[in-house]
């Protein structure tokens, strides 16, 4: 008489192997789907910087859950180019790190009061509008364009002056 438990275990072991070997081809081909595009990967189609190349005058502000007069900028404006910003004596670069939705950005401050600091950012272009969440505390980027309570998130709604 043939014994059943060799036969039986010879097909749970073969059964046990495909599932396995299907298991590592999913996880490879993800794998490897992620690693040709980057999470922070810019849109290739998108020029971002030279989207937001021009002069912004802020129109309303929120820092920490609170509304932040626009008066205290002292005037101010936001001057991009395509990788450079000047912002009052605040003067650095930025890269655009994903043009997807959100937008997000980083910025590196090199004189004035965000020297030596990389700021994390989120953007929303929407025609002559451009809204900036700026993280300045030690965070991580912000998720969304509020501000909430407590927070050292700056949310800033500029204009295009041109």
């Amino acid at each position: 008489m043939k014994d059943d438990r060799a036969t039986t275990g010879f097909v749970r072991s073969a059964s046990t192997v495909r599932r396995r070997l299907l298991c590592a081809c999913v996880l490879s081909l993800a794998i490897s789907v992620g690693a040709a595009r980057p999470m922070n990967a810019v849109e290739p189609d998108v020029p971002s910087g030279s989207l937001l190349a021009g002069q912004w005058t802020p129109v309303s502000a929120q820092m920490g859950g609170q509304d932040l007069p626009v008066a205290s900028f002292g005037g101010a404006s936001l001057q991009l180019t395509q990788n450079r910003y000047d912002f009052a004596d605040d003067h650095g670069s930025y890269t655009v790190v994903y043009a997807g939705t959100p937008a997000r950005m980083d910025i590196h401050g090199e004189q004035g009061p965000n020297a030596g600091k990389t700021i994390p950012a989120l953007y929303l272009l929407s025609g002559e509008d451009l809204t900036i969440s700026y993280q300045l505390g030690p965070g991580v980027r912000p998720k969304d364009f509020s501000s909430p309570a407590g927070s050292k998130i700056l949310v800033i709604h500029y204009h295009r002056v041109r």
